[in-house]
């Protein structure tokens, strides 16, 4: 069982509004009746956080290190759409994300009920009740803007990660693409 209490907040998004216990990022977008919905994001505040590389969960500017969280198909085509974070936010993120912090098996079945200002990721339906994808943290000096089916996003192909980490390997990935047994169960 794992365990409800929410992270602690590190000093550095001490400015960020808080729901539940937890920060908000920055580029978390926010209802017209006031609630935030978690796993979306705000077009506006994603593409200002790629152009003046900003944190996407802090909003700060970024310093010489930040972190790209990525989705196992993320990796091959070496981008996001996903804004960077500071290291800070990173593991501030993988602690308070049920998703990224792989505490989630499948992604949400239905879709959120989303303003104008807010946009779903190009792969969503596709994403819809589907097994989780192993997430991982590339390590980056920096990165590129580009357009990525027909939205910004960071890249950094043509350049060499400082380091990838893994960060998850959720069981029900793991099951869907382990080769069944002949042999007996496990």
């Amino acid at each position: 069982m794992t365990d409800p209490t929410p992270p602690a907040i590190p000093l550095s998004m001490a400015h960020l509004p808080t729901a539940g216990g937890l920060a908000v990022p920055w580029i978390t977008p926010r209802t017209g009746d006031g609630r935030h919905l978690f796993g979306a994001v705000d077009a506006d505040r994603k593409d200002q956080a790629l152009l003046r590389r900003l944190c996407g969960v802090c909003g700060r500017r970024h310093d010489e290190r930040l972190v790209l969280l990525m989705r196992l198909s993320d990796l091959p085509r070496q981008c996001t759409a996903e804004p960077a974070l500071h290291p800070t936010c990173t593991a501030y993120t993988i602690a308070a994300c049920p998703m990224v912090g792989g505490r989630l098996d499948h992604y949400r079945t239905t879709p959120q009920a989303l303003d104008p200002t807010m946009i779903r990721p190009v792969d969503s339906p596709a994403r819809r009740g589907a097994p989780a994808e192993p997430w991982f943290a590339v390590w980056l000096p920096g990165y590129t803007v580009i357009t990525d089916h027909g939205a910004l996003a960071a890249s950094y192909a043509g350049s060499t990660p400082l380091r990838i980490r893994p960060i998850t390997w959720p069981v029900s990935f793991l099951r869907m693409t382990r080769p069944a047994s002949t042999h007996g169960p496990s």
